[in-house]
Parts: C-alpha cells; sequence; structure tokens
C-alpha cells in the first residue's frame, strides 16, 4: 500500500510474527536435514525449564539459509515493484528501512539505502566495474541496468529503448525535483 505506514505496534507485531515463523522453519530445516536434538535450559525466569532444540550449529546454518532465501525474495520483490513504476524512495519506505541503519550507509536517504539494500554497498564492487540492480521496464520492454540514484534517470537507467515513455517521465520528474529544490546555502 503506497503512502501507508504502519504504526509502531503493527510493525513490532509484524516483526513478532516473522521471528516465530523464521524460528519454526530454522528449526525445521534443520531437522529435515538431518540435525540431531538437543535439550537446553529455557530462558525464563524458572531455570529448571527446558526445551528441545536442534543442535546450535545445525540452527545457525538453517538460519542462515533461511537469511539468504529471504533476502533473495526480497530482491524479486523490489525488482518486480520497480517494473511497475515504484521509485526506491517509495520502495525504501515500504522495505522500513532507515538511512544509516546499516553499515555503511550514514548519509543515505531512504532511497539511496533501498538501492544499497538491493544492489549491495557500493565498497563490495570494484570500482570500475559498478554495482546494478537489473530490472525489466514494462514501457520499453527492456531490461533495464539500474546504477541506483547518482545523476538522475537519464544516466542512471541503462537500457532503456530511445521512445521509452516510462523513462522520458523520470526524466521530467527528476528535472522539476532539482527546479523545485533550494539552492544551498541559500
Amino acid at each position: 500500500m503506497p503512502g501507508h505506514q504502519p504504526t509502531p505496534s503493527t510493525a513490532e507485531q509484524r516483526r513478532a510474527a516473522a521471528r516465530a515463523t523464521a524460528r519454526a522453519e530454522t528449526f525445521r530445516l534443520a531437522r529435515d536435514c538431518g540435525a540431531g536434538l538437543v535439550t537446553r535450559p529455557m530462558f525464563s525466569p524458572d531455570k529448571e525449564q527446558t526445551i528441545r532444540d536442534v543442535e546450535p550449529l545445525a540452527g545457525a546454518r538453517a538460519a542462515r539459509d533461511l537469511e539468504l532465501a529471504a533476502r533473495g525474495t526480497a530482491r524479486g520483490y523490489i525488482r518486480q515493484a520497480r517494473e511497475a513504476g515504484h521509485s526506491w524512495d517509495e520502495i525504501g519506505l515500504a522495505l522500513g528501512v532507515i538511512p544509516g541503519g546499516n553499515a555503511g550507509q550514514a548519509g543515505m536517504t531512504v532511497a539511496e539505502a533501498a538501492y544499497t539494500y538491493a544492489a549491495g554497498c557500493p565498497d563490495t564492487q570494484a570500482p570500475w566495474h559498478p554495482r546494478a540492480f537489473t530490472w525489466t521496464c514494462r514501457s520499453c520492454d527492456q531490461a533495464i541496468s539500474d546504477q541506483g540514484l547518482i545523476a538522475g534517470p537519464a544516466d542512471d537507467e541503462h537500457g532503456h529503448a530511445d521512445n521509452c515513455s516510462r523513462l522520458a517521465a523520470a526524466i521530467a520528474d527528476w528535472n522539476t525535483s532539482l527546479e523545485t529544490e533550494p539552492e544551498a546555502g541559500l
């Protein structure tokens, strides 16, 4: 839902449900891969209670596999959002990214933080090979190599057809935003 900002309690409830799902799936994945079961103390005021769990290293591996799979799923939805015409700012708001919330994101906007989440940190690529996030433009049906938010859509979105209406609209929006931004230092 574009523009919808969840209340903190809704966001916390969503995160709690995601943690419970991740925990259950981690257990299932580790067990299905042959992890042994252990009995460990339950973290509660009653230190004598125990819980059955998977062996910790197998649980950690399964949780990491689940994390990587979830990241890939998120990237797929981000790709679909770009293809549907959503901006990096809209994607960042939907993701709930916080500029500076992760290492290497200090000074970034919500849009820049969303792009970094999708494409990876800039320092992970060699400078002669810029990072890119690939998606298909629904207006011109071309594969777009999205370089992020550097110099505007004309320079950042490589691959559009010459007569692409989406690119033309994005350039017009970019130019309008430049005209309406207050001059630095004034």
